[in-house]
């Protein structure tokens, strides 16, 4: 969405390189210690550009759904502010506010375009443009695919499919796994030390969050209201879906360290959602301490503590 907003206005788009040791560092050194991961990630990638963008594109993402009482999480709602407070000789930002409580996304577009010396017709065709884009991204992670299959096959202009009602899921003969957790975690792999490759490998099939329609979000979050995290919601009611389903064998979130509303949520997910006859659930916390080894040891005895219980 937001490459093909800020070409419809003009910009060439600079885009940081694919997280390494040398990036984490960079941004663990430049951010507070009791923070999580991601934050440090996001530190690492902007200053990985600082020398060769003359703006750097930020989100602020407040109310990504528009309904009263749900917010993202507070880390991403004061992202802009934490980068100014504690950065200096980085280029000016240009903030990209999402909060549909307040102001539509036509409105920040508009005032985005301003900054770029672009047009309001500008403006509104590459967000249409963008919105377009996006639908079809997301289509595609329903359809199966990973982020990275799907941003480059909507990219390349590759045609979107209609989403389906039920995911499709990669679940077969053998091991069935469904892994939940932000997509900037599972799918970084550096972060997560390739965890889709590891399942891949030990023969799992792996389903994932993305690829849970809305309208059975919608139905699993039916039971447990009041809570207002929107990507936590997510997170939950992919996870309730998951646990009901007898062809999953395991589902397995990931989650980052000192991620206060992943905290909560696991535990909600723990006591309220997980039954004695569900299947396995097991949490993989990461930060930037986390060792492949550690990784490989706990998915590989999730694996084999799955694959003993269906000889049974």
């Amino acid at each position: 969405m937001w490459k093909v907003l800020l070409e419809g206005l003009g910009a060439e788009v600079v885009v940081s390189r694919p997280t390494n040791k040398d990036l984490l560092e960079e941004g663990v050194r430049n951010c507070v210690d009791d923070i999580c991961v991601p934050v440090k990630l996001y530190y690492g990638h902007l200053l990985d550009l600082k020398e060769e963008v003359d703006y750097i594109f930020v989100q602020r993402l407040v109310s990504v759904e528009g309904i009263e009482d749900t917010y993202t999480c507070p880390k991403l709602i004061g992202l802009p502010d934490m980068i100014k407070s504690s950065l200096s000789g980085i280029p000016p930002q240009i903030e990209f506010r999402v909060d549909l409580k307040k102001r539509s996304l036509k409105y920040t577009a508009g005032h985005i375009a301003e900054q770029l010396g672009a047009s309001g017709s500008s403006a509104r065709r590459a967000l249409k443009a963008a919105l377009e884009v996006q639908d079809r991204f997301e289509e595609e992670l329903l359809a199966g695919l990973l982020p990275d299959e799907a941003m480059e096959k909507v990219l390349t202009n590759g045609s979107g499919r209609a989403p389906s009602e039920a995911p499709s899921g990669h679940v077969g003969p053998g091991i069935n796994v469904a892994v939940v957790g932000h997509e900037y975690l599972v799918h970084d792999r550096f972060i997560s030390h390739d965890l889709p490759r590891r399942l891949k490998n030990l023969g799992v099939n792996a389903t994932y969050a993305t690829e849970v329609p809305q309208k059975i979000l919608d139905r699993e979050l039916a039971r447990y209201p009041e809570i207002s995290w929107s990507y936590e919601k997510v997170l939950l009611g992919a996870s309730s879906y998951f646990l009901g389903r007898p062809d999953i064998h395991g589902v397995m979130m990931v989650m980052g360290f000192a991620c206060g509303p992943d905290s909560i949520i696991s535990e909600i997910i723990n006591r309220e959602v997980k039954g004695e006859d569900s299947a396995p659930f097991m949490t993989l916390v990461l930060d930037e301490h986390t060792g492949e080894a550690g990784i490989a040891t706990r998915v590989e005895a999730f694996v084999d503590l799955i694959r003993r219980s269906l000889r049974r």
